[in-house]
């Protein structure tokens, strides 16, 4: 009985010692997780300013801050349209926006943008086209879409210029929101 005994303890010390030894030598990728990027929402680093204001002000019920607020059923309205309209995003830091939304206001089709540019610049002066729309539409209303498009550059103003509303004489929207999106995904 002691030679079984002695085998048995034999062989569950050669089985822990291989789990154990086995185990540590799996090859696994030479890959940092922590590097790894995603899409990320930059909007709220940045500060919002535009060239046309709600006659109430910024922090009016309809006043410009209500465009980045992350809530689909507030906006901002201007009251008469401008084609002159732009929104700029200030960042403290570059950030690499190959991606935004734009989210149709609550009222009258009439009030949503129709054709735009989006605009990057690293000074707050020379700003480089990134993304011309014309004759877009929004089939409903607090309706949010997507464009996406190619940039390697961190920008640290964004601008939105709206040439042209739906000819409306009101201009409105829910939302715009910017999102960094890395050369990879693009």
């Amino acid at each position: 009985m002691t030679l079984l005994k002695i085998t048995r303890s034999a062989i569950g010390l050669c089985a822990v010692l291989v789990l154990l030894f086995g185990c540590g030598k799996e090859e696994y990728p030479s890959v940092d997780l922590f590097t790894w990027k995603a899409k990320v929402d930059v909007t709220a680093k940045g500060v919002l300013s535009v060239n046309v204001e709600n006659s109430g002000g910024s922090s009016a019920g309809e006043g410009s801050l209500k465009v980045v607020d992350n809530d689909i059923n507030s906006k901002f309205l201007i009251n008469p349209y401008q084609s002159s309209l732009y929104m700029q995003l200030t960042f403290p830091a570059p950030q690499q926006v190959a991606s935004y939304t734009l989210t149709s206001g609550g009222d009258a089709p009439d009030r949503d943008p129709k054709n735009w540019k989006l605009s990057g610049s690293t000074d707050g002066s020379n700003f480089v086209d990134l993304d011309t729309r014309t004759g877009e539409t929004f089939s409903g209303r607090n309706l949010t879409k997507t464009y996406n498009f190619k940039n390697k550059v961190l920008y640290k103003y964004y601008r939105l210029s709206i040439t042209a509303n739906n000819n409306g004489s009101l201009f409105q929207l829910s939302e715009w929101r910017l999102i960094e999106v890395p050369e990879e995904q693009q």
